[in-house]
């Protein structure tokens, strides 16, 4: 359940409509208090909000209409653009990033619910008879000045953000992020006694065709549990699966159930793309896209995939320094109920230096650069991992 509450709350704070929405709100409360405010003031408003008569006020809340609406255009076509060029030159799924942005969301939030204010207090100023509401126009005054600088700071800080730099360093810190939440400590990891699957066994399928986003290992080993039996997942998030196809293996084969199927399967959330919920390496190939895209021939750019290499190899150093993720998983009376996959050290290098490896053939300033941080990463690896980084080292050398 918590897997997909997390996945429901990361595909809304994503989202470019959220934060606007409730903005819009707030604005929609904020005019009917100032309206009702300006009620309660009369024809004697203090001395430093508006004091122009209603029909004044009226002709004044169109221009601010005409003026806020014109700028949110231009923001929502800036947005367009920008978001246009990013899936270019650093690829689709990085739009994610842009789109939940939270300046991003914040100045068109404030722009569309500066539009929606203004609205509401032009209609109660024809609504209103000869009284102006005073304290509403100030207020949507005020407003108007704060969207220009908001303007301002927004289409610098959009132009910054599709330097391919910039975007480099932002995906590399949440991965580093991700790796603290999903991998454990070396002194919090738990190594249970080595348990063999028993070679009877069946098989059970997927519901439907999607990517793995999460998995509810709790509710796998409650199922297990229930059922006196062992499960063995063959997935993990981020995979994908084809309707029919096994996910996980159940033994003894007796214990297998139409009830015991069907809590297997509602513990996995499938979906049309991958998330970042239990997927280590939803973000390794983010940055992994941004490389293969410097490198191809209509950019040729390798120094945008030095710089995910050496950012790359920077998680990969604390990815060493963390433990392996759980793969046994034990019920109340300490019993084995449930095996998964681990993510291991290799796979995880694999899946950073692999495919650059293989479009980098053609740059030898990006081939030298990953043999030296693979070099480098030996030096303080344990002796498993120094296997693994020299392998692909000597796989990297260009002769």
């Amino acid at each position: 359940m918590m897997n997909r509450l997390l996945a429901f709350w990361r595909r809304l704070v994503s989202s470019l409509w959220a934060l606007p929405m409730v903005m819009v709100v707030i604005a929609v409360v904020a005019a009917l208090l100032a309206i009702q405010v300006d009620w309660q003031l009369g024809d004697n408003p203090p001395w430093y909000l508006y004091s122009g008569s209603a029909e004044s006020a009226s002709h004044f809340l169109s221009n601010l209409v005409a003026a806020i609406i014109t700028m949110a255009t231009l923001a929502i076509s800036i947005t367009m653009v920008v978001l246009t060029l990013a899936a270019q030159q650093l690829g689709p799924r990085l739009i994610r990033g842009f789109m939940g942005d939270r300046r991003t969301q914040f100045s068109l939030g404030l722009m569309v619910s500066t539009v929606v204010y203004l609205i509401l207090v032009l209609r109660a100023s024809y609504l209103s008879g000869d009284q102006a509401p005073n304290l509403a126009v100030a207020i949507g005054t005020a407003l108007i000045l704060i969207n220009v600088v908001a303007l301002l700071i927004f289409v610098h800080h959009l132009a910054r953000s599709i330097i391919a730099d910039n975007v480099v360093v932002q995906v590399g810190a949440i991965l580093d992020a991700e790796i603290e939440r999903l991998l454990p400590s070396r002194d919090d990891q738990d190594t249970p006694e080595p348990t063999k699957f028993p070679k009877k066994s069946t098989a059970v399928a997927l519901p439907r065709s999607g990517y793995i986003q999460s998995i509810d290992h709790s509710a796998l080993v409650r199922a297990a549990a229930d059922a006196n039996a062992i499960i063995r997942l063959d997935v993990v998030a981020g995979d994908h699966g084809i309707q029919g196809a096994t996910f996980a293996s159940v033994a003894p084969p007796e214990a297998v159930t139409d009830e015991l199927v069907e809590k297997m399967q509602g513990a996995l959330v499938q979906g049309t793309a991958t998330n970042s919920v239990q997927d280590l390496n939803y973000y390794i190939h983010q940055l992994v896209e941004v490389a293969l895209r410097a490198l191809s021939p209509s950019m040729a750019d390798p120094f945008t995939a030095i710089a995910v290499v050496n950012r790359l190899s920077t998680s990969l150093e604390r990815i060493m320094r963390r433990g392996e993720t759980k793969n046994r998983w034990m019920d109340d009376e300490d019993k084995v109920r449930l095996i998964t996959p681990r993510y291991d050290f290799k796979s995880m290098v694999d899946a950073s230096f692999v495919k650059i490896r293989h479009y980098a053939k053609g740059s030898p300033s990006v081939q030298y650069r990953l043999i030296e941080n693979l070099n480098q990463l030996a030096q303080e690896s344990s002796p498993p991992q120094r296997a693994v980084l020299l392998q692909h080292a000597e796989a990297s050398s260009p002769t």
